[in-house]
């Protein structure tokens, strides 16, 4: 067979330009929280050219179409001529060229949103995803890029896309372009180094990244890199950035979203950190969440996701891996790295089993991981593969270590997954990863999947912790069930966020804006459990009367409803007080990542 070598001339400096798409991020007035978006495109004397926003940004499913916030759209030449463009569909603008070399396009887009695959601006800070503000053109997704930013002076740029300075910022296709998170403006910027690599940390505002904030943040963000490092074999970035906004407004959600270089976190202050520096509850596992997705979706990714589809949804029954069995990870790397005690760990899965087992009728997790597009109502599965993935991730890696005497576990699946399909630049289907979990020793693979993955039978808990020397215990608990979420705003006050559907708060009137004064005789205060002694004082007392005092627009108002008790499962999980030596080496083996003795 004969070969053609390619590759004895080196592509020309100026043929590289010429692809080259250049885009200038600025603000010209920050107050009307308007980025201005300039982008150049080669048009090789094309007639028209067809560029595109996405219409939603991987990792967050679902549809945004982010073209919406586009303003003040239009193109011209290079030299200033106008050229005519029009809206070809949802998502996409259609650009005649004039037979040009290059096109010019600019348009202002709308950035007040707090969330996760947004853009915002607020006073002297802002922050985007490329999904939000770059172009694209159709079929060229290849296509090298350079980025450019004109802001107010005082103001910096921290992003994932690579350069430094002053720019310009370079991404080798558009794939890295769309997952470049970006801050510019005022905020802290603080950075450490982990196995020979540089992890950044931007935190707004500035005055949130506190000393203890400091201290705790990077000492746990050594400690999680480290460990998940060490079992995929090393850092896959060259730089990794962790984009933090502190949220001091009524927000009712904290969550990251994973990026190949870096991850974007949003916290309410109050479970962000308190005065001394001390992290709230969900601050660990999200950032150990986060980091594992470098390896778990980012690069180990389902097959319908390989390559990325910008403008529709791409459907797969395999979320519940993408996303639980990174909660298992993340779970597992704060049990390896002592950043969690035993003790936290177990209280953790329990806490995941009574969420899955709450649910108000059987689902899937194949099916959860479909439905995420569409955010169902009554069973929110898509927000409960998370729980239920993590703990199948628990069950699966309890039963590949005691069928193989803990020579073998998940760690290995995963590593292959790596290996086997991203290293090879690919993604796996559900057959691929049922294979390798029966070639590293899980029993009757076919079975637990078609009953606890793709069915919807109830996880066997007890059967299959009890290898680890896990015991599990089971108790039925009725407790008043308010259902109201209030967060506190910037005055100390508890607002409304949303109501439960037939709950006590609904069937009272309750609002969402309603601040929340008083439940019965409970103070509701943001700076104590008033949930927990609301619970306390009224368990028991199922359709008794009970009031709920309330300011709504600044009217004092009393409402009448009744106590409402809802009956939940709860478990306890600890270790065996004699485990079998099997069972204290498979358990060893979870808890440290080894196997063998």
């Amino acid at each position: 067979m004969r070969h053609l070598l390619m590759l004895l001339v080196p592509v020309p400096l100026s043929a590289q330009r010429a692809a080259l798409v250049q885009y200038e991020i600025s603000v010209p007035a920050p107050a009307t929280r308007l980025f201005h978006v300039r982008a150049e495109f080669p048009a090789h004397g094309q007639d028209t050219l067809y560029l595109s926003l996405p219409a939603w940004s991987p990792g967050n499913y679902e549809i945004q179409n982010y073209a919406r916030y586009v303003r003040h759209f239009g193109a011209k030449t290079p030299a200033g001529q106008a050229l005519f463009w029009d809206r070809f569909d949802k998502d996409t603008w259609r650009v005649t060229t004039a037979r040009g070399e290059r096109v010019s396009v600019e348009f202002d887009y709308f950035a007040d949103t707090i969330d996760l695959s947004m853009a915002r601006l607020t006073g002297d800070f802002g922050e985007f995803l490329g999904t939000n503000l770059f172009l694209y053109e159709e079929g060229q997704l290849d296509r090298p890029a350079e980025v450019r930013f004109a802001l107010p002076t005082g103001w910096q740029v921290t992003t994932a896309l690579g350069g430094s300075g002053s720019g310009p910022y370079a991404a080798a296709n558009y794939h890295e372009l769309a997952d470049a998170q970006t801050f510019v403006g005022k905020y802290s910027l603080d950075s450490l180094s982990v196995d020979g690599k540089w992890i950044r940390i931007a935190v707004w505002p500035a005055d949130a990244y506190a000393s203890g904030v400091q201290r705790n943040m990077r000492a746990d963000l050594e400690k999680i890199a480290r460990t998940e490092n060490a079992l995929l074999g090393g850092a896959p970035y060259d730089r990794y950035t962790v984009f933090f906004n502190v949220i001091r407004e009524p927000v009712n959600f904290g969550g990251g979203l994973e990026h190949a270089a870096s991850q974007f976190d949003i916290m309410p202050q109050g479970a962000f950190a308190d005065a001394a520096g001390t992290f709230g509850d969900f601050m660990v596992p999200l950032m150990a969440h986060e980091y594992f997705h470098l390896f778990n979706v980012k690069r180990i990714r389902p097959a319908e996701m390989w390559p990325y589809d910008y403008h529709a949804e791409q459907f797969t029954p395999l979320l519940w891996w993408s996303e639980g069995v990174t909660d298992y990870y993340a779970d597992l790397t704060n049990l390896r790295s002592g950043l969690w005690t035993t003790e936290q760990f177990l209280g953790n899965a329990a806490q995941n089993m009574q969420q899955v087992e709450s649910a108000p009728e059987p689902w899937s997790e194949e099916d959860g991981s479909v439905a995420t597009w569409i955010n169902e109502v009554f069973v929110n599965s898509s927000q409960l593969y998370y729980p239920k993935g993590s703990l199948t991730g628990m069950l699966l890696d309890a039963s590949i270590r005691d069928a193989s005497d803990n020579r073998r576990s998940l760690d290995d699946v995963m590593r292959a997954l790596y290996t086997r399909f991203y290293q090879k630049q690919k993604g796996f289907t559900t057959q691929d990863l049922l294979g390798l979990l029966r070639e590293y020793g899980l029993p009757d693979v076919d079975a637990f999947y078609q009953r606890y993955v793709n069915g919807r039978e109830p996880l066997p808990y007890e059967a299959l912790l009890a290898k680890a020397g896990v015991a599990v215990a089971r108790r039925m608990i009725s407790n008043p069930f308010l259902g109201v979420n209030a967060q506190p705003d910037e005055t100390a006050k508890l607002v409304v966020q949303s109501v439960v559907p037939g709950s006590a708060a609904d069937v009272a009137g309750l609002e969402p804006g309603d601040v929340l004064l008083k439940v019965g005789e409970i103070d509701a205060r943001p700076d104590g459990d008033w949930g927990a002694r609301y619970r306390e004082r009224y368990r028991g007392q199922n359709g008794q009367p009970l009031t709920i005092s309330v300011t709504r627009g600044g009217k004092a108002l009393t409402l009448n409803t009744q106590v409402r008790e809802r009956t939940t499962v709860s478990f306890t999980l600890t270790p065996v007080s004699s485990p079998t030596p099997k069972q204290a080496k498979i358990w060893r083996g979870l808890a440290t990542g080894s196997t063998g003795n």
